[in-house]
């Protein structure tokens, strides 16, 4: 509910005396082109300021991107080697493994199937990893690759295993 007239001319009536600037209309506008002025003066250290840290920012982003093409950063690279170099290891491993297991002519329907379902996969990714090849710089997404792979070999093994054994 909104208060009536008599009650909006009591509130104002209640109000401490406003006296208006003694020179009136120019003081404010005096006042104003202050406000204005030191505005005018920061502006320039303002965008100076802004100007310098975005340069430093842009020059260590270019500094840390040509350490990195240039494989000059700290012990990435390192473990990114071994973690890539191991991961083959394993994969290879598990190559021989699968080719010393005997091949079955005979398999359920089920774990035939399981098996083509994991070959496609295996063959997806080596077709990923190849068209990876040709790009120098995703080192990650190959390892990612390269992980993946392996996980997908121990599922085959295993699947292998457990038929060659009569288990599956």
């Amino acid at each position: 509910m909104h208060p009536d007239v008599s009650e909006w001319s009591g509130r104002l009536v209640a109000l401490a005396d406003f006296e208006p600037p003694a020179a009136g209309w120019h003081a404010v506008m005096k006042a104003r082109e202050a406000r204005e002025a030191r505005f005018d003066r920061r502006l320039p250290v303002v965008l100076a300021a802004g100007v310098l840290v975005a340069t430093i920012g842009i020059a260590w982003w270019l500094h840390s991107a040509q350490r990195a093409l240039s494989g000059d950063s700290d012990a990435t690279p390192p473990v990114r080697a071994t973690v890539a170099t191991d991961v083959r290891a394993e994969n290879e491993r598990l190559e021989m493994i699968l080719a010393a297991l005997p091949e079955r002519h005979a398999m359920r329907g089920r774990t035939a199937f399981t098996v083509a379902e994991l070959e496609d996969r295996l063959a997806a990714l080596d077709d990923r990893l190849s068209v990876l090849s040709l790009e120098p710089n995703a080192p990650e997404r190959a390892d990612r690759l390269w992980r993946e792979r392996v996980e997908v070999m121990h599922s085959l093994v295993q699947v292998r295993y457990a038929d060659a054994a009569g288990n599956y």
